[in-house]
């Protein structure tokens, strides 16, 4: 009598276990969705992190990098911030592996100097080893399209490999001179001209200040010569 008690009741937690599980995995796979979306957001590089972090020049175990260089007071970076961030969760995008970041060039010299960051907004693609430069429009639909279809008609460059102090120097000095080649050259527009007529009339008065301590020492030394001529007449 227990036996055939139990045996009617089997079929109903086998139903229930089915739906159960149904369910389950249903928001299970939900949760990862959402998940994957809240998670793939613009990671913030720096000096210090940045080569821990993409692992450009070890192998890129940690995935695709488009990283964008910036400045808090670029009126186009501040234009670019919103579609980057909505590419930054793209479903496509981030299914492919491809993480968006971001570096402060005024505040991260030392790595801006190492990718040869000259301006801002600098759009750079590392990927499998090797560099690419986006160029195109800076805008959502282009960005999405360099990034899962544009490269693989691209030659990228070599990553630059971590700067030692020499090099880092070296290309210090380098950026700099291309700065002001740039300037002079009239690509930075108005605002370059006007860095130029500061710099010039920061030189000129450093120049005066240097003549006012150098030449009266000058003249004390021509009264010496010429008072040791009287004596000796």
């Amino acid at each position: 009598g227990q036996g055939a008690g139990t045996t009617k009741v089997v079929p109903k937690p086998t139903m229930m276990s089915k739906r159960f599980w149904s369910v389950f995995l249903l928001l299970y796979s939900i949760f990862l969705n959402i998940s994957v979306r809240t998670n793939a957001e613009v990671v913030e590089l720096n000096d210090s992190n940045f080569e821990h972090q993409t692992q450009a020049s070890t192998g890129m175990t940690t995935g695709s990098w488009f990283v964008l260089f910036k400045a808090k007071g670029c009126a186009h970076c501040k234009k670019l911030a919103p579609q980057f961030d909505q590419l930054s969760s793209d479903e496509a995008v981030v299914e492919r592996g491809i993480v968006l970041a971001q570096v402060d060039v005024p505040s991260n010299r030392k790595t801006s100097v190492r990718f040869g960051v000259r301006g801002f907004p600098t759009l750079l693609y590392l990927h499998r080893g090797k560099l690419y430069h986006f160029k195109g429009k800076r805008e959502y639909d282009v960005m999405k399209t360099f990034l899962l279809e544009g490269v693989a008609s691209m030659t990228g460059e070599d990553i630059p490999e971590p700067m030692s102090a020499i090099t880092e120097f070296l290309a210090t000095v380098r950026a700099v001179f291309m700065e002001f080649y740039d300037i002079a050259a009239g690509k930075s527009g108005l605002a370059g001209y006007a860095v130029l007529a500061l710099l010039v009339a920061g030189l000129g008065i450093l120049g005066s200040i240097v003549a006012m301590f150098l030449l009266p020492g000058k003249s004390q030394k021509a009264d010496k010569k010429k008072k040791s001529k009287k004596k000796t007449q």
